[in-house]
């Protein structure tokens, strides 16, 4: 096989893997719809059945794919993910949960979602609007638990550099930093050993297609000691 076919075999390989992502992105209007609408109702199901005491973390498919049966900090683990979720749509997925009971520590992870190209999500507007709607999702946390913790945004892989801009990945992350400084949540990066530097993007191998993670426990494990943390 000449050195060109391996090369365009490897072209269509990363083209493939970008659309299976992007199409995680970029779900049809009526599918998207139909996926939330289950989603909420398993959650729900969850919190309706959580015990008085228990950890709760929302966002995006980086929370949604957490492996069930967790107990961080020994308590019981209410998943809060909604995939492809942007910080708008999660504040709407957020706002239409009820909680029978107060969890003992929030935690959010949000953002991948809001950092597609075509959106410029590094220019003033897009990042005073997720900015705006992630202060709007912690407010709502705090006011169902004393103790909310909200994350860095994961690496990408740089095959989803054709989709996603890498470097408002450092910049989202600071930004709910600040945030956090501001409003007294706490910031946390679980995802650091997966960054390839301050580059936004992921090292070889942390990332199953380009934008989800390997592994998720690992994850979990590095947020654990901030979340039980007194």
């Amino acid at each position: 096989m000449t050195r060109h076919v391996l090369a365009g075999l490897l072209g269509a390989v990363l083209v493939a893997l970008g659309a299976l992502a992007g199409w995680s992105l970029h779900k049809p209007a009526a599918d998207a719809r139909a996926y939330a609408v289950m989603r909420g109702i398993a959650v729900q199901v969850s919190l309706d059945e959580a015990p008085p005491t228990y950890v709760f973390w929302g966002g995006d498919s980086q929370v949604e794919l957490q492996p069930g049966g967790q107990r961080p900090c020994g308590l019981d683990f209410v998943n809060g993910g909604f995939s492809g979720a942007t910080a708008a749509a999660y504040l709407d997925h957020l706002s239409g949960l009820t909680f029978r009971h107060a969890p003992k520590v929030a935690a959010l992870t949000i953002g991948t979602n809001d950092i597609l190209l075509k959106n410029k999500p590094r220019s003033a507007e897009a990042a005073g609007r997720f900015e705006a709607t992630a202060e709007a999702i912690v407010r709502h946390l705090q006011a169902l638990s004393s103790r909310v913790v909200v994350t860095a945004l994961p690496p990408i892989g740089r095959e989803s550099g054709r989709f996603l801009d890498a470097a408002a990945v450092p910049d989202y992350s600071q930004r709910l930093r600040t945030l956090c400084t501001r409003l007294g949540c706490t910031f946390t990066d679980p995802f650091a050993s997966l960054r390839d530097g301050e580059s936004g993007y992921a090292k070889p191998g942390t990332l199953r297609d380009g934008l989800h993670l390997a592994a998720y426990r690992p994850a979990m494990a590095a947020l654990e000691p901030v979340l039980c943390a007194p």
